[in-house]
């Protein structure tokens, strides 16, 4: 890949397009990630050399609406130079100079003053100027017949409505010119302009073989610009970090695809597919990518569904950036309130009762689990239970006690005897029992229910494919649901995406018990885009090399072969004698970060293990001055808001900065509990480490941890780590 360094007038030119177009912003950093890889024979760009300008400069098409990207190439750097509207942006580049300084060895960039119309330093020249006339320069606008005053005006213009609305207050002389400027591109209007012939422009170009004479010049070019004393006029920046120079919204770097995975959305596949890979990788935005693709092949309604209940809204928030033009082309639903809709379409409206299914949880304990009894005795409690019934029972779709024998207990590590195994039918039936006295379902009897009625439907509102983020935390009837709106095994049709590592969920399954074969059409990511690698490394030490299970037959190991793009400064943790202390570090840590370039509040997410600590923590937030939201409620939307939620709320998005407070073993549950035998306590545990794993892995530059006390052993710190710096 080719080395970035950004300069003030590319920055300027940028900067301009914040409040007044972000579609630009966003074609912008898709062509950066191109220019990368393949800067020449390249379609998406269509880079050539410009006529009348200095040196290997330049021009690449961004998007489609008559953008410009000017750069200049030494070997393999990559001077980012302008960026704008082609006219403007083009006869500016014709201005900028590159001057190597032997005296002082370092680089500087050059504008043309707008008098004498020689070289100076461009940072002595008025900054921020806006663009709608930057093709001009002062002298230039003078001559057209401009006052000083009104080629001040200009200067500050960044759009035609701003130019329109001069109209009353300016000179109908210099109105008119500086309309057919704008529209013509000439002083004189439409009939000059066209009288005027340009050269045509360059086909893309490959790079030629290079004379000794220019190579030498590139080399020298090249090693200067890198050096620091070039710094204030070059500022280095890996194609992947470029977020942090335009200082977008973490929403539009949500949505940013590598150009080494567009083939992978685009590729046509005769059969369901799957992508996985490690956290940071890019799936969520390979599978928003891929949704688009299908949508705009077969001009047909695409599902777009997960399990988590918050992810929706917030993806086809994003959905929208990146498909404006078409937004309605896919649908976001959480899978379980598609099979809720469906069922109720067709006349067998679930009746889900959140404190019916609570009431018949426990009233079915009282009813089995009685003293001396197999469950009474090995002490997994309740919850253990009703997640045994849920995940992996009425989960995977079992209608006998005979399969339920036979069942291997994918991603469950306690075992469990036969004996056991019936005394937990004995609990679902009694359970089933109660949910039937009052009239009530569960969750998973909404997806079995959806199922039946899918399997004899017509097919009526079914889909042309169905992309399914986070299916890793899909239960098997979930899937089977899924392919079957997909249209089974037809081409194209289902799309899987996900992480076993961030599953925060119990039980599992693989795709060939399912009965979806991916076999040549299953691809691994390996790159990470999200994390610097020092949050990665974090990240790594609490998973351990903890086996988890990925929707295959083998278990996978935590610690996977990862590419990683991105240098950051190690996270901050840090230990604290009382919560006090804690809190004060805290929001101390959120206003540094919130004034912080480049990030704002909205930029910033607060991750807990409990809900009752979100309440808590947003009460903190307000108090020192900035407005929250909690994760549940957060549709995607860029806001000021800093955002506050569970470690399992936080699945599938990602954040500037993510702070994770009270990171003690009480609070997060990782001691052993009482009558609770080892293999339980190392399952529960497991699904604990993967839980803050997803939560630190959330972090894209920045990650702030605090504990009471001492810290979890989950962090794998050293023993009696208390204070900032063991990261």
């Amino acid at each position: 890949m080719y080395q970035f360094y950004y300069t003030k007038p590319f920055i300027d030119t940028v900067e301009s397009f914040r409040t007044r177009d972000e579609r630009a912003l966003l074609d912008l950093h898709e062509a950066l990630g191109e220019l990368a890889t393949e800067p020449f024979s390249n379609p998406r760009l269509q880079s050539h050399r410009m006529r009348r300008v200095e040196g290997k400069t330049f021009i690449s098409y961004v998007g489609n609406r008559g953008h410009r990207l000017i750069w200049r190439m030494a070997n393999r750097v990559i001077v980012l130079l302008l960026f704008g509207e082609h006219d403007a942006v083009e006869h500016r580049a014709e201005r900028l100079r590159l001057e190597i300084d032997l005296q002082q060895d370092l680089v500087r960039i050059l504008d043309a003053d707008p008098v004498t119309s020689q070289p100076v330093q461009y940072d002595q020249r008025r900054q921020r100027e806006g663009v709608l006339f930057m093709a001009w320069n002062d002298e230039e606008l003078g001559n057209f017949g401009f006052r000083d005053q009104e080629v001040e005006v200009l200067r500050r213009l960044d759009d035609e409505a701003k130019l329109l609305d001069l109209e009353p207050r300016m000179r109908a002389e210099a109105f008119t010119l500086a309309y057919n400027l704008l529209a013509h591109g000439h002083p004189d209007g439409e009939a000059a302009a066209s009288a005027t012939v340009d050269e045509p422009a360059e086909e893309a170009t490959e790079f030629v073989l290079q004379t000794e004479e220019e190579a030498a010049a590139d080399e020298a070019l090249e090693r200067t610009i890198t050096k620091p004393a070039s710094r204030s006029e070059f500022a280095p920046v890996a194609a992947e970090a470029l977020g942090t120079v335009l200082s977008k919204p973490i929403e539009d770097w949500m949505i940013f695809l590598h150009p080494d995975q567009v083939r992978l959305t685009e590729r046509p596949l005769a059969g369901p597919a799957r992508v996985r890979g490690a956290a940071g990788t890019g799936k969520t935005v390979v599978a928003l990518h891929r949704a688009r693709h299908l949508a705009d092949t077969y001009q047909a309604k695409v599902l777009f569904t997960t399990y988590v209940t918050n992810l929706p809204p917030v993806y086809e928030e994003l959905y929208r950036r990146l498909s404006p033009d078409k937004p309605d082309g896919v649908e976001f639903i959480n899978l379980h309130k598609w099979a809720w809709r469906f069922c109720a379409q067709q006349g067998h409206r679930p009746n889900i009762d959140t404190g019916a299914i609570d009431r018949a949880h426990r009233d079915a304990w009282r009813q089995v689990v009685t003293p001396g009894t197999v469950i009474d005795e090995r002490g997994y409690g309740p919850f253990y239970y009703r997640e045994e019934i849920d995940w992996v029972i009425k989960g995977r779709g079992l209608d006998d006690v005979q399969e339920y024998l036979a069942l291997s207990r994918t991603g469950r590590g306690t075992g469990l005897p036969e004996a056991h195994r019936r005394q937990v039918w004995q609990l679902l039936q009694a359970y089933e029992d109660n949910l039937k006295r009052v009239g009530a379902q569960d969750f998973n009897d909404v997806l079995l229910a959806a199922l039946r009625l899918a399997r004899n439907a017509d097919g009526d509102g079914f889909y042309a494919a169905v992309v399914i983020d986070e299916a890793q935390d899909l239960t098997e009837v979930g899937l089977r649901l899924a392919h079957l709106l997909a249209g089974g095994d037809k081409r194209d049709g289902l799309f899987l995406v996900g992480d076993g590592q961030q599953s925060v969920y119990p039980g599992g399954y693989s795709l060939a018990q399912v009965g979806i074969d991916v076999k040549g059409r299953s691809t691994v990511l390996r790159v990470n885009y999200r994390n610097t690698r020092q949050i990665l490394e974090a990240a790594w030490r609490v998973s351990g090399d903890r086996p988890f299970d990925d929707l295959d037959d083998q278990l996978t190991h935590a610690r996977r072969d990862v590419t990683v793009t991105r240098e950051g400064p190690p996270p901050r943790l840090e230990g604290f004698a009382d919560v006090s202390g804690h809190d004060t570090s805290l929001v101390s840590a959120i206003d540094d970060a919130a004034t912080a370039p480049g990030v704002g509040p909205g930029d910033l997410a607060v991750l807990v293990p409990t809900n009752r600590l979100v309440g808590y923590y947003e009460k903190v937030i307000r108090d020192l001055g900035y407005d929250t939201v909690k994760l549940q409620q957060y549709d995607g939307k860029p806001t000021d808001q800093v955002k506050v939620g569970t470690f399992q709320r936080a699945k599938g998005l990602e954040f500037k900065w993510v702070f994770l407070p009270r990171l003690e073993p009480e609070t997060l549950g990782e001691q052993q509990r009482f009558n609770e035998d080892d293999d339980a306590y190392t399952e529960r545990v497991d699904l604990l480490r993967r839980q803050l794993f997803v939560a630190m892995t959330r972090a894209r530059d920045q990650l702030w941890g605090g504990w009471v006390g001492a810290p979890s052993s989950l962090l794998g710190l050293p023993v009696g780590a208390r204070t900032e710096g063991h990261a």
